[in-house]
């Protein structure tokens, strides 16, 4: 059955590109729907589902495995990198640094391990979180 592109969903993928970059839960989308949006809360689950099924948003589960957040996927290059997520503010980071690619692609070869990039995510702490907590590297 052919998928058509909604109001709905055009309105949503409008509101993924402008928050390129952020992870955004079911709440952080409906809170930036415009006032009086038609939009209910099924209709957002369903079309983000379907978002994330055609390839358009990554899908990323809560290490408990009960809340989820979708991010746009902007560019196929994203798609086929490591991701790094922070366990503090949720941002997802993408591994594109020439020089990062190649010291992981040379640990894989050495292990004799392929990777399945387009579902890796790697946790921890970014940056910013770990220095607005006063930590040292």
């Amino acid at each position: 059955m052919k998928e058509y592109t909604t109001k709905q969903r055009l309105l949503l993928l409008s509101i993924f590109q402008e928050h390129s970059g952020e992870p955004l839960s079911i709440d952080e989308i409906l809170g930036q729907l415009p006032p009086g949006s038609p939009i209910s809360r099924s209709a957002v689950y369903r079309n983000v589902d379907k978002l994330a099924q055609e390839g358009l948003l990554r899908k990323t589960l809560s290490r408990e495995g009960r809340k989820a957040t979708y991010q746009y996927i902007h560019c196929q290059a994203h798609c086929e990198r490591l991701h790094l997520r922070c366990d503090q503010c949720g941002k997802v980071f993408h591994l594109d640094s020439e020089a990062d690619e190649n010291a992981l692609r040379s640990v894989l070869q050495k292990n004799g391990f392929r990777l399945n990039e387009q579902v890796t995510v790697l946790s921890g702490v970014c940056k910013a979180c770990y220095e607005r907590r006063g930590e040292q590297r």
